[in-house]
């Protein structure tokens, strides 16, 4: 990597933002970050068409999705590594980021953000978490006043209607039964070793244990219907454990 620090731009709060920062922290690549905020000019412009946050800007390219950046970070810095070096485990792990990025990742966000609505001051607690002061009372105001714009772009873009909520939370159920039925009472979902595969069910599930290692401060979690029917599940207690042994400290550089 050249001598100028990656620049990571994230919304704070986000489960793929965490799986970005979680691999650089991991690496121990320092790097700033910039919290953006919901709705705001500049974050619409970021997610306009296609894209989204997380975006790394590295080397002098700027790169798009968690999965892009994970990739772009084991080629720049490969140990310590989040790929296996056994090709089976490899194409397994890389098999297990893909299924929790397209399946339990984006229907964990649309749980959630259904969950949220609920109660609009937790909402917007939760989506000015790590803005300063000043900044985070604007954007309270400016985003209650906008919530119902904000709400129809994230209903338009990611299908926040109740059909969709109803399908996602049994895609939750069936991702922490994957959890369990790939681990099979092991520490790793693939081989003896932390692995991209951990890091990412870990980090898009995030929501679901509430980790005191989060390195942002939270609001206290809502009382989910979701959460208390499957409060019991075995994989959320290996979401805690992956977290508590594997998150580690940050690699953020101030300011």
């Amino acid at each position: 990597m050249s001598g100028e620090l990656p620049v990571l731009w994230q919304y704070s709060f986000s489960n793929f933002n965490e799986k970005a920062r979680w691999a650089l922290d991991f690496k121990g690549i320092r790097h700033r970050r910039r919290s953006v905020m919901p709705g705001s000019p500049l974050g619409l412009w970021m997610s306009r068409g296609d894209r989204t946050l997380p975006v790394l800007d590295l080397d002098g390219r700027r790169i798009v999705d968690s999965t892009a950046i994970v990739a772009a970070l084991e080629q720049a810095q490969p140990v310590p590594a989040l790929y296996p070096a056994d090709p089976d485990e490899r194409a397994r792990a890389l098999e297990l980021e893909d299924y929790f990025d397209e399946q339990t990742g984006h229907d964990m966000r649309r749980v959630g953000f259904w969950e949220a609505r609920q109660d609009l001051g937790y909402a917007l607690d939760f989506m000015t978490t790590d803005q300063p002061g000043a900044k985070r009372a604007i954007g309270r105001v400016g985003l209650r006043v906008g919530f119902p714009f904000v709400w129809r772009y994230m209903s338009a873009r990611y299908g926040f209607n109740e059909e969709a909520v109803l399908r996602s939370r049994q895609t939750l159920v069936d991702g922490l039964d994957r959890i369990e039925a790939e681990r099979k009472g092991r520490d790793h979902l693939v081989g003896e070793r932390f692995s991209i595969a951990d890091l990412t069910a870990a980090s898009l599930l995030y929501p679901l244990v509430w980790p005191p290692e989060f390195q942002y401060e939270l609001p206290d979690p809502p009382e989910w219907e979701f959460l208390a029917e499957h409060r019991d599940h075995p994989a959320l207690q290996w979401i805690r454990e992956t977290w508590r042994r594997h998150r580690g400290s940050s690699a953020r550089v101030h300011p």
